[in-house]
């Protein structure tokens, strides 16, 4: 299993001998964990270890098993699958029947990056005990301290995934260290998980080094504060979330640049388009996001180490995928914001055709094939008779060659939390400076702005959440602002009337029952915990 960091996480393999892939099966050998974490060196591939095991359960350990959209975005309006080659899992979600067999009902990989964060967080106090500092092998304060920073923030990130997928689930702190160690756990609450989320990332932040230029990959001072603010906005704490955003506002973007300097005074301060990637070159922040202003936590997928990046819906392989980009967003977003250029209307929205497909020819239908935004590409500036365009390096008019392509994996970047803040705002009453928020989103991209007198709290929220869907796409958020909102059933009802109508299925649409939000426990994680009981309605 080789990770973004070769070398040293051969280390951790040649180390680990195998690792904990659900939250009951046995820890690793007594004898191995005794002897390891005691230098620098096991440190580094420790950590290295951590973000592949993330990476790895993000991304998938195998073609289309990106967790990331079919937890974050599947079961929303964003996807639809594909008739021919659907299987029993898409079909479950595309109708909301999700039963325990469903593929993506399993939370094993992210229990398997806790339990190494859980080491992390136990051992690396330790290494000063056999290596003190000064000598060989020896791990300085401050990267003692910031490894025990980045797996705090990765627990709770982990953590942060399983509480708004599942609900309740066991909630374990300490890592497997004897053969005998207790394995099985009932589940806890969701407050209970998320509770340690926050004691979790403040610790992280507190013992993180403030104003720092951070790696694009790890977890900094801006991912934390991300991750929090996300957090209280899941919990509707919205004096709290905003603490939060202007913490991140404070932070340094991998180029070095301050995120908004002048958004951490008042609530609803600040806000420039020059915080943000400009529109013509948008795309830039998904092929090389160490060098935009606006990225704070990517994922890194590199080929060589890892193989193919083939990502359900986000990805062009030679083999068939499951889903397609869903309507009404498919037809529905190009025809959002048009203008004549001479006698040809077409969309000025310039991340219509950063993202996805809806012109160029191939050999079948481009809405089978169409999701091209993590890949590079040129814009072409529009004309006194034809619009702006986009044309991706790595395709031709059959098939692009995607497999040997290094894909970078958004999590957090600056445009999705300036519009969770702009959010955030309306919630508090103070409508202009929501509006100004969303209105930096749409100036980048070249759609109309709008005013504030134009809205009630709830369509201002309505607004800022389609916003979201478009600058989001593809980036596993939009069934979480569904759910976060309590707007699934209001969105998903009429396509899921649509959907059952269409095979003949009662009409029933997302029915009324919001335990539904939630994920069934998979077959294979009930079989290996005799402690835990399907959540219901499952």
């Amino acid at each position: 299993m080789k990770k973004i960091f070769t070398i040293t996480f051969l280390s951790l393999l040649m180390a680990f001998g195998g690792c904990k892939k659900a939250i009951d099966e046995q820890p690793i050998s007594e004898g191995t964990l005794s002897t390891f974490l005691r230098s620098s060196l096991e440190a580094d591939a420790a950590l290295a270890g951590m973000y592949g095991e993330f990476q790895q359960t993000m991304m998938g350990d195998g073609q289309y098993q990106n967790r990331q959209m079919w937890w974050g975005e599947s079961r929303s309006d964003n996807w639809e699958r594909r008739d021919t080659y659907s299987v029993n899992s898409t079909d479950e979600i595309h109708l909301n029947g999700l039963t325990a067999l469903n593929t993506w009902a399993d939370w094993t990989f992210l229990y398997s990056t806790i339990s190494r964060a859980n080491l992390l967080i136990k051992k690396i106090p330790e290494v000063k005990n056999y290596a003190p500092i000064g000598t060989i092998g020896a791990l300085t304060q401050a990267k003692e301290a910031s490894y025990m920073a980045q797996s705090y923030a990765m627990r709770a990130l982990c953590y942060f995934w399983i509480a708004r997928v599942w609900g309740d689930a066991p909630l374990r702190l300490e890592p497997y260290e004897k053969l005998g160690d207790q394995a099985e756990q009932a589940k806890d609450p969701q407050a209970k998980i998320l509770d340690q989320c926050i004691k979790d990332l403040t610790t992280a932040y507190d013992l993180t080094l403030k104003n720092q230029t951070p790696v694009t990959w790890y977890l900094g001072e801006g991912a934390i504060c991300s991750i929090m603010a996300d957090l209280y906005m899941w919990r509707k704490d919205y004096a709290n979330a905003n603490i939060w955003f202007k913490r991140l506002f404070a932070a340094k973007a991998p180029t070095g640049k301050v995120y908004n300097a002048s958004g951490i005074g008042a609530d609803g301060s600040g806000g420039a388009l020059t915080d943000l990637q400009p529109g013509t070159t948008w795309n830039t922040q998904f092929v090389n996001p160490a060098t935009s202003v606006e990225t704070i936590f990517y994922i890194n997928w590199d080929f060589l180490a890892n193989g193919c990046a083939c990502m359900a819906g986000t990805s062009r392989t030679d083999n068939e995928p499951f889903i397609r980009m869903a309507d009404p967003l498919w037809t529905d977003w190009p025809r959002k914001s048009v203008q004549l250029y001479g006698t040809v209307s077409a969309t000025t929205d310039l991340r219509v055709k950063q993202t996805y497909n809806i012109t160029s020819a191939t050999n079948q239908p481009i809405r089978d094939r169409s999701v091209w935004k993590l890949y590079a590409g040129n814009y072409v500036a529009p004309t006194a008779t034809a619009g702006y365009n986009f044309t991706p390096t790595i395709y031709n008019s059959s098939l692009p060659g995607t497999r040997e392509t290094n894909v970078y994996a958004p999590m957090y970047r600056l445009s999705g939390m300036y519009l969770l803040y702009a959010e955030s705002l309306n919630k508090i009453g103070d409508r202009a400076n929501a509006v100004k928020y969303l209105n930096l989103i749409k100036a980048r991209a070249g759609v109309p702005q709008v005013v504030a007198t134009s809205f009630t709290e709830n369509t201002l929220e309505m607004e800022i959440l389609q916003e979201r869907q478009y600058e989001l796409f593809g980036e596993g958020v939009r069934w979480f602002d569904l759910v976060r909102t309590d707007r699934v059933k209001e969105v998903m009802d009429p396509i899921l009337i649509a959907r059952q109508s269409s095979r003949g299925n009662p009409a029933v649409g997302w029915g009324s029952d919001k335990r539904r939000y939630y994920w069934p426990l998979a077959t294979r994680v009930l079989y290996s915990n005799s402690l835990l009981v399907q959540s219901q309605p499952y």
